[in-house]
């Protein structure tokens, strides 16, 4: 819970600047891909496993990246925040976020009839919507 709370600062500022300029700073990504691998090699017992920290990495990084090959509209900096998500939280935390990230994308993208979204808002959404959920369960579960 801890890591993803320092996370926040760098993700809503992503989102916050790739809203009004359409650009993510390289800071952010950076922090939140430190802020994994310090929780990942510093920590007695790490959580996510390294595995699924690398699985998390690889995969939406490489899919975003044939996404923006093939089609366009997905930025170099949504796929480097992307991958550092995925490489802090793990695969499946990120699958629900990128799931509570990419509904409300896909709205709006309808809506504005856009073909490029700003992502980061989105991720920045869907990952408010996750950790409210973590908070919520861990205060149900009396932790």
């Amino acid at each position: 819970m801890m890591i993803m709370l320092l996370c926040t600062v760098p993700i809503l500022w992503a989102a916050v600047t790739d809203f009004r300029k359409r650009i993510i700073p390289d800071w952010t990504w950076i922090a939140i891909l430190l802020i994994g691998g310090v929780s990942a090699f510093m920590l007695k017992t790490p959580h996510p496993p390294l595995f699924e920290r690398i699985a998390g990495f690889l995969l939406p990084g490489i899919s975003l990246f044939l996404l923006a090959m093939k089609y366009g509209g997905v930025g170099g900096g949504d796929i480097k925040l992307t991958a550092a998500m995925g490489f802090c939280f793990g695969l499946y935390s990120l699958a629900a976020i990128l799931f509570f990230a990419l509904v409300p994308a896909c709205i709006y993208a309808k809506v504005t009839k856009q073909k490029s979204v700003p992502l980061a808002v989105f991720l920045g959404i869907g990952f408010c919507i996750y950790l409210g959920a973590v908070f919520a369960s861990s205060l149900l579960a009396g932790g």
